[in-house]
């Protein structure tokens, strides 16, 4: 197994990227940051608003983008169909930039649960109909990848995908 992106190392990144916000919906992809966030995370830095639902995830992200401001929300793929209406006809439409963390769950070797599988064959090819665009975030070169997403956001003003295959963020 490769190494891990450290919680502190991606906080401190979003941070030097001038990220405000960090909102989403749970995923165990993603638990050791949230602990993180949680216990020891100084939020004056990056605010965590918890989310109940991805599409809820994806408007607050479109209230901080509105001010001028960067948010990063974060969700499992399997919720990527919660958010196709606030994506294409808030997000899209108003030109509001965010970063949006998907776990890619699914692929071996965790095919898991019935609704990761089916999600897993068709995250990509979904992101694409919503005409966002996407990368693979892998521990090598993840501060790039990164890089060039940001880069991406803000240069087409919309929101842009990264995809989180298991433990490149949590054991």
């Amino acid at each position: 197994m490769s190494e891990i992106i450290t919680s502190n190392l991606f906080l401190k990144f979003l941070e030097e990227n001038n990220f405000s916000t960090i909102t989403g919906v749970p995923c165990s992809y993603f638990k050791d940051l949230l602990m993180y966030l949680d216990k020891e995370y100084d939020q004056k830095k990056i605010k965590h608003i918890l989310a109940t639902r991805e599409d809820e995830a994806v408007g607050i992200a479109s209230g901080v983008a509105f001010t001028n401001r960067k948010a990063i929300v974060y969700l499992q793929n399997s919720g990527l169909g919660n958010i196709g209406d606030a994506l294409t006809s808030l997000a899209q439409l108003y030109k509001l930039p965010m970063l949006l963390l998907i776990s890619y769950r699914g692929l071996l070797p965790d095919k898991d649960f019935p609704e990761h599988s089916i999600m897993g064959e068709v995250t990509e090819d979904f992101l694409r109909a919503l005409k966002t665009p996407y990368w693979i975030l892998e521990y090598e070169t993840w501060q790039e990848t990164m890089k060039e997403a940001i880069y991406t956001m803000e240069k087409l003003q919309s929101p842009v995908a990264l995809l989180v295959k298991k433990g490149v963020l949590s054991l």
